[in-house]
């Protein structure tokens, strides 16, 4: 039962463990190959974004709108080339699993014949030799007391177990190999004082591992053919049909396929004949091979006594290809892939021709009989299958001639890379420039080395060498990434044409390459192409949420009506796109993006709160400035405080907060003197909103001396009427702008009177107006579009000072020429709710002006102030909220009860002041009369 247990778990050790880790590494090779796609070289999308402007509210005085804008954030993402990825603990698992192959290997050399274990050592030695064990610098620069003590540790029990003790079992010699050699290699590293000494030691077992590749890959040269030989023999027992033609066949479709991959991998000729990927041929040799070394166990004398050591040094050899086939892949070592695919394709070439030709010379006579040939199939009479392995291996000289001995170059460059990687992934970035810049020289089918030596070049502040090698690969290996790369380059450096040129070549070279289509696409929209730009995303194939997201950017950007309702994608950049989109409609977006958590791009995070807010805000006002105040608090860039500072104006604009944002509009001004001239106009524009012509009036002009020069009709508008009449004209003969066309003017240059003009002249004293003279107005206005928006002026600014009667006549105007939108009762509950003979406001008015939010919010929505007034018991609270209100709006009633209210507080200076500013826009007689009426 132990002998059985014994044989068990030696099975379980030399042939299971190595079918496994052959099995996991083809698995690998296979996602490497088909996933991974050159993922050492990173393409991300990057993100920038571009302003446009959209209108988020507007107002309206009689035929003039006057839209409020601010700025949108469309998001681009053009592709990016990044520094070359590195998986320093990938390396380490890779350099794990190799010394744990190492050491079955070195288990299984003790158990080999002597003639065959001398020569099996001396491989061993020569596998150390070229470890990169003298890297550590033990006892000095490459010395080689590190390979001594190596040589020491693994081949001394080697030697002792096979010399002193041959007859121990397998899994006793592992056990104590492993134990030995393992010691051995950690002491030494212990010992070495180079950075990451484990990583270099991993990143080297490359090169002995590539050797032993080779060595496999040699092995089963032929085994595709010897397979299909002893299928067709074992088929035709006991038929004895000519099976040499079909073995013919075969061998000549699989030869072509050989031969025409290998001038494919070379880039000689692109014939259609098909050709397959060297490794999958690989994958299906190894597999096949399997089976024949069986059968050449069984028929010729082996190296070994036991069939398991044969099996398992099989397995192993298999383990070590495909493991180190898949780091070459993986970490973008493309000179050891080059090599690898060179020689596996020159040893089926070689050995799978010097094969047939073996098996044609010596069993043509009995290959048709029938009879179990496979059992002699090694065992020749003549043209010994020794001498065939002599031809095959100057059939191979012949094969890497042909093929220009580039391996020799490969294998050097491919040593070289290996260096390089460990000094990269050690962040020694001069090292490894000089190194990948040396590896590319050597061999230009390179794409990771110019890459990396490019991106390092940046690093180390050499922007003309970067720049130098990444023209030169264009010029002799032109890559993705490195186009790219360039081309970023050179549009940072604002050589636009030059970018450009370099995409449109890149093109040619690559066409229909979704990265450069992006990036070119995004170029033409910078030189004002939208038409180009446009087609050439639409050459893109696979159309991703990049791109869609990219189109819609450009559509919005420039002012292009999409042909058809773009769709809905779950992609944050493309939702940023469509909310631009939307508000550049006007309309509302049918989803709400959640500002918390925000995203921590910082183009993202300043989109979605712009955007959003833009469209519209469904959170809580105060947590919402608490957000945005705590964005503002950050230590940036000062273009990334003054954007966020610019949506907090939004903020509070949008929920109609018109005194905290013209005071924050201020300090605006006053923190970005630069800007002031664009601050004043936006504060302009909400106060013509609040139909206040004469403050409105006094910003343009501040914005006039502070650069703003984009002056439309409305501007000249509010200026004239806004007791500006002289600046309006100077502004007209200065910057060109135009009046209003309603605005005529007479021979002598003054104003043509009209309804319109008289109806600008009264709305620019609406705020300053007793209610008997806002009443008269209506009365004396004809034209009923104006009349209907004088009586919603006095609703919505002058219904605290109007009695049941005067109402009555407003309501009267509304109901005649609005009955579709208000009705009797909604009209009725405002003037109730007002006067305090109500306390629940109609829901419809209620949307519309918010009172949860702050009556006190806009100063120009006096009924509301009014409203507070009377619900508030605090009489200095009432105090503060009168002296706030008075900063704003002139409104005589909320003046004259500031005056009643600064008496009862004690500060009667402050009302006597005020009365004395009410002189301004009131007479003596209007004065004494709201005295007598309220104080």
């Amino acid at each position: 039962m132990p002998a059985k247990q014994g044989d068990y778990i030696q099975q379980i050790l030399l042939k299971g463990l190595p079918l496994m880790l052959s099995i996991l590494g083809s698995l690998l090779l296979l996602s490497c190959f088909f996933f991974w796609s050159e993922g050492y070289l990173p393409v991300i999308p990057g993100i920038f974004s571009e302003s446009v402007a959209v209108t988020v509210n507007f107002a309206q005085i009689a035929t003039e709108f006057i839209p409020l804008e601010i700025d949108n954030f469309l998001i681009f993402q053009n592709y990016e080339s990044f520094p070359p990825a590195s998986f320093p603990w990938v390396n380490l698992i890779y350099g794990a699993i190799i010394w744990l192959l190492f050491n079955l290997g070195l288990t299984l050399i003790s158990s080999l014949k002597k003639l065959y274990f001398i020569g099996a050592a001396a491989l061993t030695i020569f596998l150390l030799t070229f470890s990169g064990i003298n890297g550590l610098n033990l006892g000095g620069v490459a010395s080689n007391y590190a390979l001594i003590g190596m040589m020491m540790g693994t081949l001394l029990p080697v030697v002792g177990i096979a010399f002193f003790v041959p007859h121990l079992n397998l899994t006793v010699r592992f056990l104590l190999i492993t134990l030995i050699s393992s010691l051995t290699l950690i002491l030494l590293v212990s010992l070495s004082d180079i950075q990451n000494p484990w990583l270099w030691m991993a990143e080297n077992a490359t090169f002995p591992a590539a050797i032993i590749s080779v060595l496999f890959f040699l092995h089963i040269g032929h085994a595709v053919i010897s397979w299909v030989t002893v299928l067709l023999i074992q088929l035709n027992k006991g038929t004895g049909i000519r099976i040499s033609i079909h073995l013919l066949i075969v061998f000549t479709l699989y030869f072509l396929l050989v031969m025409f991959t290998l001038l494919s991998v070379m880039g000689e000729i692109n014939l259609p004949f098909p050709t397959v990927p060297p490794m999958l041929l690989m994958l299906v040799a190894g597999t096949m091979g399997y089976k024949v070394l069986k059968l050449k166990i069984e028929q010729t004398e082996q190296a070994y006594d036991d069939p398991l050591v044969g099996k398992s040094f099989y397995w192993v050899g298999f383990a070590f290809a495909v493991f180190t086939w898949a780091k070459a892949d993986f970490s973008g070592n493309q000179p050891l892939f080059e090599f690898f695919n060179h020689i596996f394709l020159y040893g089926q070439v070689a050995l799978g021709l010097l094969f047939f030709l073996y098996l044609m010379s010596n069993f043509l006579d009995i290959l048709n009989s029938g009879k179990d040939v496979e059992k002699v199939i090694f065992k020749p009479q003549f043209f010994a299958y020794f001498h065939m392995r002599i031809g095959a291996i100057m059939a191979l000289v012949i094969v890497a001639v042909f093929a220009d001995m580039v391996i020799g170059n490969q294998l050097g460059t491919a040593s070289t890379n290996i260096s390089a990687d460990y000094y990269y992934q050690s962040n020694k970035p001069l090292e490894a420039a000089i190194l990948y810049e040396n590896s590319w020289l050597q061999y230009r089918r390179n794409k990771k080395a110019k890459n990396a030596a490019a991106h390092l070049r940046y690093e180390l502040r050499e922007p003309t060498s970067a720049m130098e090698h990444l023209v030169q690969s264009f010029d002799y290996a032109p890559t993705v990434p490195n186009i790219l790369l360039l081309s970023s380059k050179l549009h940072q450096q604002d050589k636009i044409f030059e970018a450009l040129f370099y995409l449109e070549k890149g093109l040619e070279i690559f066409p229909n390459n979704p990265y450069l289509l992006n990036n070119l696409a995004l170029l033409y929209s910078k030189l004002n192409r939208p038409q180009d730009a446009l087609a050439t995303l639409e050459k893109l194939l696979k159309k991703d949420a990049v791109m869609l997201s990219n189109s819609l950017g450009l559509l919005v950007k420039h002012n292009i009506p999409p042909k058809s309702e773009p769709e809905l994608l779950d992609d944050l950049p493309y939702r940023l796109n469509y909310l631009a989109y939307a508000n550049k409609q006007g309309n509302y977006a049918p989803f709400f993006l959640n500002t918390n958590p925000l995203p921590q791009n910082y183009h993202l995070r300043t989109a979605l709160l712009r955007n959003q807010w833009s469209n519209k805000t469904e959170g809580n006002f105060k947590e919402d400035l608490v957000l945005i105040d705590s964005l503002i608090a950050l230590e940036q860039m000062s273009f990334e405080e003054r954007n966020y500072k610019e949506t907090r104006i939004l903020r509070t604009l949008q929920d109609n907060q018109i005194n905290e944002t013209l005071k924050y509009l201020n300090g605006m001004a006053m923190a970005y003197p630069n800007s002031a001239g664009y601050y004043h106009s936006f504060a302009a524009r909400i106060l013509a909103g609040q139909l206040d012509l004469q403050k409105s009036a006094v910003d343009i002009l501040v914005a006039t001396e502070r650069g703003f020069e984009n002056f439309q009709p409305y501007h000249l508008a509010i200026l004239y009427f806004g007791g500006k009449q002289a600046e309006a004209v100077g502004i007209n003969r200065r910057f060109e702008a135009s009046f209003p066309n309603w605005m005529e003017w007479e021979e002598s240059g003054k104003l043509k009177q009209t309804d319109l003009t008289l109806f600008w002249s009264n709305v620019a004293r609406l705020h300053q107006m007793l209610p008997e003279e806002a009443l008269k107005i209506l009365d004396e206005t004809s034209t009923p579009n104006l009349k209907t928006e004088w009586a919603l002026a006095l609703l919505r600014f002058k219904m605290h000072g109007l009695n049941q009667e005067d109402y009555g006549k407003v309501k009267r105007v509304i109901l005649e020429n609005l009955s579709e939108n208000w009705t009797s009762a909604e009209l009725d509950n405002w003037f109730a709710f007002i006067h305090n003979l109500q306390n629940e406001l109609d829901p419809k008015i209620a949307q519309m002006l918010q009172p949860d939010l702050g009556m006190t919010r806009n100063a120009y929505w006096a009924p509301l102030i009014w409203k507070k007034l009377q619900q508030e018991t605090d009489e200095l609270v009432k105090y503060e909220i009168l002296q706030e209100a008075i900063q704003f709006n002139r409104d005589p009633k909320l003046w004259i009860f500031y005056v009643k209210q600064s008496r009862k507080v004690g500060l009667d200076s402050y009302g006597s002041n005020a009365l004395v500013e009410m002189q301004e826009w009131l007479s003596i007689e209007q004065i004494e009369k709201l005295q007598i009426e309220n104080l």
